[in-house]
């Protein structure tokens, strides 16, 4: 190959790797921190918070991003899907540099179902019978943060397959 064939090959490559070069190079770690239990007789009430740990590898600061989350429960009694809590932060990030960001708190209860032991056995009288109350309430399932710079998506991240789940809950692409 020619040194003529070599320079235009650099070159070409160059102008296509631009704009792989200019996507913004951010990544979330997100954890569900717990911030306290509550007992009230049967019912257990949990506090939690997310704490998204945003790691800018990019040498480009990022102002006036919105970063987005959702936290998604999970009934325990017929398992189904609810948003516990929601809430978006205008948040500036700095270039190569790392910041941790926490979400507004939000709250998961659940009762204690109960068993009574009831005297008169219809079918059986030499045996006891039995009333059983599930337990009820709701539990935590999943997360989805979304950071957003006017508008166009720079960054997400969700529990896995919660997205497509949510989908179906908000009406609207998440």
């Amino acid at each position: 190959m020619s040194s003529k064939g070599f320079t235009t090959l650099v070159a070409a490559a160059l102008l296509l790797s631009a704009p792989i070069a200019s996507a913004a190079d951010l990544r979330l770690r997100v954890s569900n921190k717990v911030l306290g239990n509550k007992r009230a007789g049967d019912t257990r009430s949990s506090q939690r918070q997310l704490k998204i740990a945003i790691d800018n590898r990019d040498k480009t600061a990022y102002q006036g991003v919105t970063m987005e989350w959702t936290v998604i429960a999970r009934d325990i009694q017929n398992r189904k899907l609810s948003i516990a809590g929601s809430g978006t932060r205008e948040i500036d990030i700095p270039a190569d540099e790392e910041i941790e960001v926490k979400s507004t708190p939000f709250s998961f209860a659940k009762t204690e179902g109960k068993i009574e032991r009831i005297d008169q056995n219809r079918n059986r009288p030499d045996r006891p019978q039995y009333k059983v109350d599930p337990d009820s309430g709701t539990r935590y399932a999943g997360y989805i943060v979304v950071l957003k710079k006017d508008g166009e998506v720079i960054a997400e991240a969700a529990t896995a397959g919660m997205k497509k789940r949510v989908k179906r809950l908000t009406g609207k692409k998440k």
